[in-house]
């Protein structure tokens, strides 16, 4: 019997960040660094099988499924957007989609 997301696998504190915009001296609009827009529980699981995840894997790349509650705050990440856990950094590849029982967001990411 398949189980649903429980609140408690949700084990990293992620910080979800997206790119600032710079003034480049000039008057022009550049992109700046990224900045924490919030931090939330989440979960990261590895993908398995497939032939794109065995290709992802020989050129170092590492898709995975994030897992996070389903917040307003969630629901503004896009493409655009980084998830930082400690030293690693995960490149959101997909807006947020809700899980069947609608408590939760999942993404693709993929490990920069």
């Amino acid at each position: 019997m398949k189980r649903g997301t429980r609140v408690t696998d949700r084990s990293l504190v992620i910080s979800f960040q997206r790119r600032g915009t710079a003034d480049d001296g000039h008057g022009n609009k550049v992109a700046g660094a990224f900045a924490e827009v919030f931090r939330e529980w989440a979960s990261i699981a590895p993908l398995k099988g497939g032939e794109s995840v065995f290709q992802a894997r020989l050129s170092a790349r590492q898709p995975a499924i994030l897992t996070l509650p389903a917040t307003a705050q969630a629901e503004a990440i896009n493409g655009d957007w980084i998830a930082v856990s400690g030293d690693v950094v995960w490149q959101v590849k997909e807006p947020p989609r809700l899980t069947d029982d609608r408590r939760f967001f999942e993404m693709l990411v993929e490990r920069r």
